[in-house]
């Protein structure tokens, strides 16, 4: 049996005119590209501007010529029927930048015996990922393609089951085509490419999205000759609907309503899309009817945008998620409180309120107690709050500071931060000999004038080490992996417990984490690597309501623990690393929603 590096592959590019785009295409795959045993197969599909041309005298290049546009279908299908080993098909917009980027997609083809199709990332001319996979938002049907149009940091850089993929670049196994046949000629163009990872699934075989890159212009094709884009799109729309429309209709196996907060950047808005987005994966139908006024607007998100746009259903569970007072908003079947508390009790009012429930959820283990000693006398179920492994990881793009060790804290400014611990311990442990840097990111409501003014009211000492403030810097939210990157430690100096597991986003980006136990609870079921958490120990004092407790760090244990995670920072930082992986299985938002399934499945 050979091996998978030695299989023969033949990449199919199509051309219809784009003289430069496949210029650039060709004397990429050809100049670029180290596999032992691959060959270069161009269908032309009847260009006029010198292509045909051009590709005759390219050695190396075995040429197809349809002599009129048969479209991207049928113009595909001819390059597939005039080869015999598994193919990669190619867009000619497209340029290859990574020399190992197809023994990389082959490999992992044959990773496993069920994997039939893979895709990989794709970066246009701007540095933006346009794509890392495919999903199909129900019920408008309206096909996307993820993370949409970010900034390319490093995200989705693992190898990932995902819906579906775009033919643009795209590894199929020559058994896939043998069985399930070429792409569908009912189709011109657009929708074949999920169509046919839909087949392959259901004929046993998975589709896989490979972290490998390649650059892609988008449409070059479409734009060059003037193709009515809308128009084929949504005839190609149409025929997938009449093929497709009743596999979507059973894949949702299950039903719920989720109630919460959904636009904004508030922390309740992103993890309710994190949540959302994995529920609907799993096959969770998730209704959103109780929005009302500003939350109906239509969101950027396609795939939650569609849930709002369901019918609204109160005949089944429903999950209300944020603070324990949005509990009075319940009017499900079956109720569930899916609540946090900042202290070390829930308050009367609150408590009442999660009685009302059928059951409560709470994020770990220590926030159950918190419940129970409360006096909740409903169920109590720990569902902890995952991270999103794409956006969190080692891979993340790094910017660090040259020549200093630097100390990345954020919190909001207030009294739940001890902000004032912090600076002073740090000010007093390191001088301006150390290579040492703190960076503060702060939140704040107003102009930032209070924050300057309590650090001045604090006389820190002179000739300290450099204490540097970001305040209210608009960070877009999936580039917060390349800041905790970007830092030699993270620092959580919180009295308040926060409902974001920052420490476990910091820990899966294998960045070593300094804070208190009290808001390492996050971490739920995680035993993290001896040497990645720095524990700081601190006393219970007054909360911010009556009868609650919060945590205060304390100053000469904080000292002493950011003087150990400069002087152990190279075994912190591999502790770290070895710690990531075992957030990814752990806390991914995908487990968690496995986690949610089990519920749902226990309640019905």
């Amino acid at each position: 049996m050979t091996t998978p590096a030695a299989r023969p592959v033949s990449v199919i590019v199509l051309t219809w005119n784009g003289l430069e785009v496949t210029r650039r295409c060709v004397d990429s795959l050809l100049g670029v590209t180290r596999h032992p045993d691959f060959e270069v197969v161009v269908v032309d599909n009847g260009s006029t501007d010198g292509t045909l041309e051009y590709l005759r005298g390219v050695e190396g290049v075995r040429l197809v010529e349809n002599g009129e546009n048969l479209g991207f279908v049928k113009g595909n299908n001819a390059g597939i029927r005039a080869t015999s080993s598994d193919i990669v098909l190619v867009n000619n917009d497209t340029e290859f930048v990574e020399a190992d980027w197809l023994s990389r997609m082959q490999a992992l083809a044959y990773t496993a015996e069920d994997i039939g199709i893979v895709g990989c990332r794709l970066v246009n001319a701007d540095g933006r990922l346009v794509h890392a996979g495919t999903y199909m938002p129900v019920p408008s049907f309206w096909g996307q393609e993820y993370p949409g149009d970010e900034a390319d940091v490093g995200q989705y850089s693992r190898d990932r089951e995902v819906d579906g993929v775009i033919a643009a670049c795209a590894y199929i196994k020559r058994e896939v085509i043998d069985r399930i046949g070429p792409l569908d000629e009912d189709y011109f163009s657009y929708y074949e490419d999920t169509d046919y990872c839909l087949k392959a699934r259901q004929a046993g075989y998975r589709v896989f999205c490979c972290g490998t890159t390649v650059w892609h212009l988008e449409n070059a094709s479409t734009d060059l000759n003037r193709m009515d884009f809308s128009a084929v799109f949504r005839r190609s729309r149409e025929v997938f609907l009449s093929k497709w429309r009743g596999y979507y209709d059973s894949f949702y196996t299950r039903r719920m309503t989720w109630h919460s907060c959904i636009s904004g950047t508030g922390p309740y808005a992103r993890a309710s899309a994190k949540a959302l987005w994995a529920l609907d994966r799993a096959g969770v139908d998730v209704n959103l009817g109780f929005l009302e006024g500003a939350e109906r607007a239509e969101l950027a998100d396609f795939r939650v945008n569609d849930m709002k746009n369901r019918p609204r259903d109160r005949d089944r569970p429903q999950v209300l998620f944020g603070p324990p007072g949005m509990l009075d908003h319940a009017d499900g079947s079956y109720n569930i409180g899916f609540v946090f508390s900042a202290c070390d009790r829930f308050v009367t009012a609150e408590v009442a309120g999660m009685n009302r429930m059928d059951e409560i959820w709470v994020t770990s283990d220590a926030q159950r107690e918190t419940a129970l000693a409360s006096g909740v006398d409903r169920p109590v179920f720990v569902i902890p709050l995952g991270v999103d492994t794409d956006y969190f990881n080692p891979s993340m793009k790094a910017f660090p500071l040259e020549g200093r060790f630097t100390f990345l804290a954020q919190f909001d400014w207030g009294p739940g931060a001890a902000a004032d611990t912090l600076l002073e311990a740090f000010t007093s442990e390191f001088g301006a000999d150390d290579k040492v840097v703190l960076v503060v990111r702060v939140d704040t409501d107003s102009t930032g004038a209070e924050v300057e003014e309590s650090v001045e009211a604090m006389a820190l000492p002179a000739g300290r080490a450099p204490v540097v403030f970001v305040i209210n810097h608009d960070t877009p939210a999936y580039q917060t992996g390349c800041l905790y990157r970007s830092a030699d430690c993270l620092v959580l100096p919180w009295r308040a417990r926060r409902m974001e597991p920052v420490a476990a986003e910091a820990l899966a980006c294998g960045v070593p984490v300094l804070g208190t136990g009290w808001v390492l609870d996050c971490l739920e079921g995680v035993e993290p690597e001896e040497g990645s958490v720095m524990e700081v120990g601190y006393s219970l004092v007054d909360g911010p309501l009556e009868g609650t407790r919060w945590a205060e760090p304390e100053p000469s244990e904080m000292r002493r623990r950011l003087r150990h995670a400069v002087d152990e920072s190279e075994p912190a930082r591999r502790a770290a690393g070895r710690t990531a992986p075992r957030i990814a299985a752990r806390l991914d938002w995908q487990a968690v929603a496995d986690r949610i399934i089990a519920r749902l499945d226990a309640i019905a």
